[in-house]
């Protein structure tokens, strides 16, 4: 046979190749076996990490069987022919139960990989001679200087806790820093190709998602509930997209192994981040616990359309070093009710709060160019609401939003901003026009930072006080279509928004026709 002909019997081999399906059967597998049938199905997961997957593989845990112990793996995929982890049969996911191990599922610098359908808790337990005070459900470390392609589906997972406490900023002196979900590179971003979608997170030390040194990067469709810190908790990542989620109660205490305090997302030294049409409830805390704050070293963080409610450190958060970020076409229903001093709480909660802080003992600055435009804010008769400025901001904008506020209001800018300033007087290039109030009495009188020329009235609510964003539907046209401003840009400010400043729709999905209507919401024609 010539050199040529053998050369294409070889690729046409390859082609032609097929991939094996792996069978793990905690009930009835045996681990002697060849694990490439049900029949045949392997027993353990420590029999698994004697194994190397190739591209294509599968490798598949029996449903309604529970697995203790772990899963640590390197595997290589490709694009076309993904490494898949799942589930098979019938019956409820497999479970693995990592009591005593340092994680359920371990993906150390694999590429092209997919792990979906699986039930994973790790409640405790000794772990030897590992680190006793860290757990994680899922630990993702990804390809450094490289692409990594990892995707996280529909995965359940909760009771994460480590075997001890660690000292931290919560409620206790220590708490238990366990995470559902931990994907980080290196130091430094050096690792590209995330997608966590469908999964379940609750009953979790710490936090639900974490993100670290890493970009391009999807955060999709994802339920979280009872989080004990942040729910999600992007440092150092770039090209984030956090869309479809719900966050119900970040920063819970329901066990006394919780962190007790925690936002809904708080992104921190990130760039070109989009957090839309999610839902952030019920935050809980003595600092922080807003829906969404955006932390400081951070530019380019567009929220929009997300629904916060009862979120008791507040509504809009953006610390120091933040550039062109914005809060729009977000309804913020009763967010903000903390009172400094009570239950230990050491910040007030707020409406509004733009703060230079950048680290402890480190010079206050920014943030620059902040756009806050076309939001809807409800807050309660009975509920007392604080709005805070820094004077170091440079560059703020609030327009075309309702400030609909029946409770008491009150000027807290001296709260929080202890410390050395970079600049120290009035904000530097403020505006505020064009918003509508329910009544005066809706933005303190001792703020200096308000309009001149207050619009008050009624937008007529379609069922105000309740807590879903259909009750924010204006029905006062005369005093909302079209009364929006077109939002510029501040001046000195050559960016605005990478994504354009103009918006298409609202926060209903409904086209914007004309000029803005105020609020969140457009009135149908």
């Amino acid at each position: 046979m010539t050199c040529r002909k053998l050369v294409f019997v070889l690729l046409l081999a390859g082609a032609f190749a097929s991939a094996d399906t792996y069978y793990v059967d905690s009930e009835s597998g045996d681990d002697q076996q060849s694990g490439t049938s049900e029949a045949g199905a392997w027993k353990s997961l420590a029999r698994i990490g004697e194994s190397t997957l190739a591209a294509g593989d599968q490798l598949l845990l029996k449903r309604g069987c529970r697995f203790e112990g772990a899963l640590k793996i390197s595997v290589t995929g490709t694009e076309k022919d993904p490494v898949v982890i799942g589930a098979y049969g019938n019956g409820p996911a497999p479970v693995i139960d990592a009591k005593g191990y340092p994680a359920g599922i371990c993906l150390v610098k694999s590429h092209y990989v997919t792990v979906k359908d699986l039930e994973i808790s790790a409640d405790g337990g000794s772990v030897g001679t590992g680190q006793k005070d860290r757990r994680y459900g899922v630990y993702v470390q990804g390809i450094w200087g490289g692409t990594s392609h990892i995707t996280l589906d529909n995965l359940t997972i909760y009771k994460i806790y480590p075997e001890t406490g660690s000292k931290h900023e919560g409620i206790n002196p220590t708490s238990y820093i366990g995470t559902g979900i931990l994907i980080q590179g290196g130091e430094k971003i050096s690792s590209t190709g995330f997608v966590v979608k469908n999964c379940r997170i609750s009953d979790v030390g710490f936090k639900a998602i974490e993100l670290k040194n890493i970009e391009q990067v999807d955060v999709l469709d994802n339920f979280m509930k009872d989080i004990g810190g942040p729910a999600i908790q992007p440092g150092n990542v770039n090209d984030l997209v956090v869309r479809g989620n719900t966050v119900d109660g970040s920063g819970s205490f329901k066990d006394p192994r919780m962190h007790g305090r925690g936002s809904g997302i708080w992104p921190w030294t990130c760039s070109r981040v989009l957090i839309e049409k999610n839902r952030f409830m019920h935050a809980r805390g003595p600092g922080d616990s807003c829906g969404i704050h955006i932390d400081f070293n951070c530019s380019d963080v567009v929220v929009q359309y997300n629904l916060s409610v009862d979120n008791e450190g507040g509504f809009v958060e953006i610390l120091g070093n933040n550039h062109n970020c914005a809060y729009r076409y977000n309804i913020s229903i009763n967010d903000g009710a903390r009172v400094k001093g009570i239950d230990g709480a050491f910040q007030e909660g707020k409406i509004l709060w733009t703060s230079g802080f950048v680290g402890s003992k480190k010079e206050k600055h920014g943030p620059y160019n902040s756009y806050i435009y076309n939001n809807t804010v409800y807050i309660k008769e009975g509920s007392r609401s604080c709005f805070s400025f820094t004077p170091t901001t440079d560059g703020l904008l609030v327009a075309n939003n309702i400030f609909y506020i029946l409770g008491q209001t009150r000027n807290v800018s001296g709260d929080q901003t202890w410390g050395k300033f970079k600049t120290k007087g009035p904000m530097q290039r403020a505006v505020i026009e064009n918003n509508l109030y329910a009544r005066l009495a809706s933005w303190p009188a001792d703020l200096e930072f308000r309009e001149t020329d207050m619009t008050i009235g009624d937008p007529q609510f379609a069922r105000p006080g309740g807590l879903n964003p259909e009750d924010y539907i204006p029905q006062n046209a005369g005093l909302i279509r079209n009364q929006g401003t077109r939002i510029k840009q501040l001046a000195g400010d050559e960016v605005g928004l990478r994504i354009g400043l103009d918006v298409k729709e609202d926060f209903f999905g409904n086209p914007i026709v004309g000029n803005p209507d105020l609020g969140a919401v457009e009135m149908i024609r």
